[in-house]
């Protein structure tokens, strides 16, 4: 069964980032700024807002941190610290950002401390796809899986390209779900089964 999941997940995933590479970046730009000028409202009443350092064939949110940043809030990203784990850390300025495990961009540690995960208010989870229930499929290092259920008070949203939807997320009994998710064409929370078109 667990190797089924698995098997399933494995050629999803590469399906969704075969799909998501094939996006122009015209395409990226136009989805990132409806996505973006969505969400900004939304967070208007959440203190810390964690979020991750897009990949270029991801949506852009290098928009929305500075923003966020403009706005007072508190940002984190993700600091890996061991194999399958990670911390929060605050990124205090769009230039305190270090090359990471992985050259992924990190907030430097001489500038920002570690937020305990208890005190983000929303979390932008990323992932390869996901379905209306809330499934997620990441990228397969279990990072999230494990983070989430710490971040105890976090509203889990997701940003994301509207072909990242797809009707069911193969799902392990440990993978971390999330509550909503923003694409360029409709608003989905997970929790109650409402779509919002357009």
């Amino acid at each position: 069964m667990a190797e089924d999941i698995r098997a399933e997940k494995k050629a999803l995933r590469r399906e969704m980032l075969s799909r998501r590479r094939a996006v122009s970046p015209e395409q990226r730009t136009h989805a990132g700024g409806i996505i973006t000028a969505q969400v900004l409202p939304e967070l208007k009443r959440a203190g810390t807002v964690m979020l991750y350092a897009s990949m270029p064939e991801e949506i852009d949110l290098f928009p929305l941190m500075e923003k966020l940043i403009s706005a007072g809030k508190r940002i984190a990203l993700p600091e890996i610290t061991g194999r399958g784990t990670m911390e929060a850390r605050e990124l205090a300025a769009m230039d305190a950002l270090i090359d990471g495990a992985f050259d992924i961009p990190t907030p430097d540690p001489a500038r920002g401390a570690q937020i305990p995960p208890e005190e983000i208010d929303v979390v932008i989870v990323p992932g390869a796809a996901f379905d209306a229930d809330g499934g997620r499929l990441g990228l397969g290092g279990g990072y999230y899986d494990r983070f989430l259920p710490r971040a105890v008070h976090a509203e889990r949203l997701v940003l994301a390209f509207d072909f990242q939807i797809v009707p069911a997320v193969p799902m392990a009994a440990w993978d971390a779900r999330v509550d909503r998710i923003l694409t360029e064409r409709r608003s989905m929370d997970c929790r109650n089964g409402r779509v919002k078109e357009g």
